[in-house]
Parts: structure tokens; sequence; C-alpha cells
């Protein structure tokens, strides 16, 4: 099962994931790396910024108000182009988070990192199928 994927050198694979989500964000918020989080496919809210750093929730856009969305909290780095997730709520209910051992806790960092990095393979296909399907404009 690929959800259940858990590689050997674990923190070598966090940060190669991290910086993978980061270019496949850039995709899909082209002008990210300057600031500005704009677009049509993910709705953003910024919580706070640094020199390098933003601390920033994403969700899918166009889903109803009254609908309970997944949410990701995450850290962008700027400097090392990756992106992290510190933080999920689905349904509106917080991920429950309660051992502290470093080996539950990078085990938890890489479940959250690996659900994003399916969540955005998900949102640039659907953006490939939507532009296939919009008609031409050519005459």
């Amino acid at each position: 099962m690929l959800h259940t994927v858990r590689p050997v050198n674990k923190s070598f694979c966090l940060q190669m994931l991290c910086e993978e989500n980061y270019a496949k964000l850039l995709r899909l918020i082209p002008k990210i790396n300057q600031g500005e989080f704009h677009s049509p496919f993910i709705h953003t809210q910024v919580l706070s910024s640094g020199p390098f750093t933003y601390t920033v929730n994403f969700n899918q856009a166009h889903t109803e108000q009254n609908a309970s969305a997944t949410c990701f909290k995450c850290r962008i780095y700027l400097d090392t182009k990756s992106v992290e997730v510190i933080h999920l709520r689905e349904n509106g209910t917080p991920s429950e988070h309660r051992s502290s051992s470093p080996k539950d806790i990078l085990n938890n960092k890489w479940t959250l990192n690996y659900f994003f990095e399916k969540w955005l393979v998900f949102l640039l296909t659907s953006r490939r199928l939507t532009h296939k399907t919009q008609p031409s404009m050519k005459a």
C-alpha cells in the first residue's frame, strides 16, 4: 500500500520530499518564490512571514463554504526551496499526535508530507484535465 511507504533513510527522504513538494507547489503557484500566493487551484492564507520563510494555510479552491475541507498548515522555506507540512486539519478536526518519541515524530512528519505530495499531484492532474477540456478559441 502506497500510503504506508516507509523509506529506510526517512530523514533524507523527507528532505527530498519537501523539496519535490516545493517544485510541485511552484507549478500551482508560480510566484510563490516572490511572496505572491494567488492561484485558481489553491486557497491560501498567509499566517506569518520572515525574510526567507512563510507559514501558510493551504486548502483546495472552489470548495463549498460549508463543506469541511482538508487544510494544510505549511512552512515554506525560500532559501532551501522546500515546503514542510507542520499541521493537518481534516474535516474541521485537527490531527492529533500524542506520542513524542523522535521516531514517532519523524513518522508523523513523513506521513503528513507524503499525503501533501499526493494532494499536490491530484491538483496538478486536475489542472491538466481542466485545461484539456476547455474549448479552444481558434477559428
